[in-house]
């Protein structure tokens, strides 16, 4: 705008000055972009620039500052905006005050909210329905629900005000958010007495119902959904809207249906929904269909075809299936011994935008390992070799990951048979030497010292001391080598005990 042009034309005044410098109006419309890019620090540079350019900031520049520092989490500043502005001289619009509210009720200050819509009303400035729609969300999120209906009540007084569907629904989720489940179906039966429920308050009501587990309540609701659809309920004021599920309707029943783990009822629902038109969000929602999918192997169910059809539908849809189908697909079909499926799944991710780790790929085959075994990994091995696409990461990885997995096995198993064969010999020499007693002769000797009642003269000992050449050693080194490895002492007697038994446990002790 400061700028002058290069080619002027020789027909204008000769005052006129091409140079335009910004106005107030400039800088509002600077503010009103910087509220959803949450720009909050560009404020100050609007401000030093109105202060340079000799410029007062308006009613709108302050409400704009506010509404940008209210996006970007900064209530503080938008509190000491508010000053500022009433101490300019300002007159504070209802709209002004819709911003307040809201930062109000973002930071859990219900009363101070309260107040400051009663403080707009002793100034004289007519409400929007905004402001006390503010309020009464305020008012649910914390318990007030009953409160909250006043608000409604003014509402109804305001011109152009918010529909009530939205109204009461905005109060449910409001409650929702603050725990109070009660309230939600408190809020949503007196609902039914002024307006008709539309679609949107119907998918809040299945959410609530999914998050606290009230299956039952949720089925019922979608069934009456369903049978209603074009229906109006003539008890209704208003005569009643028509309900159409739609995408979020049947999202919000599978959510439920996964939580209850129903998961009949989570086959029937995605099948009205594929019925309808609807593809599942794979974005958002790929984790429960792959639980469906598994829990359904796991009962025996039949919705492990569930994710096959998500799959197909959203390569028809031009779009890339998530990862953890993906991932789930290839598990699946080396479960099922269909290592050429398994190999063209993986061949068919190489494409894909993303990689697989080969940490990741360990990771899935250990905690499902007792659905494939050490043979079907060789297997999966195998037929990756005629895999097209033998360079990309993922195929790789998934290769490193099964020859790891496939050695480790290998040595678990030679550890194993080692183990039990060196078992199976030490029982065998057990069986001989079963009952094994050591002479009086090796215990007159403990930690070194002499038993009380034990003659250190005494020559009777089966053994004698100096049968073993390669170690010279006296009764008191016997003890204290029996000692040391913290043998038993109260199974210990000289009875029926062979002097070739005595050396060889002797012998293994030293």
């Amino acid at each position: 705008m400061r700028q002058k042009p290069v080619k002027i034309n020789r027909n204008m005044f000769r005052n006129w000055d091409p140079i335009l410098q910004p106005d107030v109006v400039v800088y509002n419309a600077i503010l009103n972009a910087c509220v959803q890019s949450h720009q909050w620090k560009s404020v100050y540079w609007v401000f030093n620039q109105l202060r340079k350019s000799g410029l007062k900031p308006n009613g709108a520049t302050y409400g704009l500052a506010m509404e940008v520092m209210l996006q970007s989490g900064k209530y503080d500043l938008v509190h000491e905006l508010f000053r500022k502005m009433k101490k300019s001289g300002e007159a504070p619009k209802a709209l002004t005050y819709k911003v307040i509210v809201r930062a109000l009720w973002c930071e859990g200050k219900v009363n101070e909210a309260i107040e400051a819509v009663r403080d707009m009303e002793r100034r004289g400035v007519v409400g929007t329905s905004g402001v006390y729609y503010e309020l009464a969300c305020c008012l649910c999120k914390s318990g007030r629900w009953q409160d909250a209906l006043l608000q409604v009540e003014k509402m109804k007084n305001v011109t152009n005000t918010k529909p009530l569907e939205g109204t009461f629904t905005g109060m449910m989720k409001s409650s929702m958010e603050g725990g109070h489940i009660d309230d939600c179906v408190s809020i949503f039966e007196h609902m039914k007495y002024h307006c008709s429920p539309n679609i949107g308050t119907i998918n809040t009501m299945l959410k609530v119902f999914g998050h606290t587990d009230m299956f039952a309540k949720a089925k019922e609701l979608f069934e009456e959904t369903k049978a209603a659809k074009s229906d109006s309920d003539p008890s209704l004021e208003g005569g009643g809207s028509s309900l159409m599920p739609d995408d979020y309707t049947y999202t919000s029943m599978l959510k439920a249906s996964a939580s209850a783990l129903q998961w009949e009822y989570f086959e029937y629902v995605y099948k009205e929904m594929a019925l309808s038109g609807y593809q599942i969000d794979q974005s958002k929602n790929a984790s429960i269909l792959v639980e469906a999918s598994r829990a359904g192997k796991d009962q025996g169910k039949k919705t492990g075809y569930l994710l096959e059809h998500a799959f197909d539908r959203t390569l028809e849809a031009g779009e890339i299936p998530h990862l953890l189908f993906f991932i789930e697909m290839v598990y699946q079909a080396t479960a099922r011994h269909d290592y050429k499926r398994a190999a063209t799944l993986v061949n068919t991710m190489a494409y894909a935008p993303f990689q697989v780790g080969e940490r990741q790929w360990t990771d899935v085959f250990k905690k499902n390992e007792e659905g494939i075994s050490q043979d079907g990994l060789k297997k999966l091995l195998d037929a990756l070799e005629h895999c097209d696409v033998t360079s990309e990461a993922t195929l790789l990885n998934l290769k490193r990951s099964l020859q790891s997995l496939c050695w480790s096995y290998t040595s678990r198993d030679v550890s194993d048979s080692v183990s039990v064969s060196s078992l199976n010999d030490n029982d065998e020499g057990s069986d001989d030497n079963e009952g094994l007693i050591m002479p009086n002769h090796s215990l007159g000797y403990i930690n070194g010292t002499l038993s009380p009642g034990t003659d250190p003269s005494d020559d009777s000992s089966d053994a004698p001391v100096n049968e073993f050449p390669h170690r010279s050693s006296t009764r008191r080194d016997v003890a204290a080598d029996i000692e040391i490895v913290s043998r038993p002492l109260d199974y210990l007697s000289d009875e029926g005990l062979e002097s070739t038994e005595i050396d060889e446990e002797i012998e293994a002790l030293i």
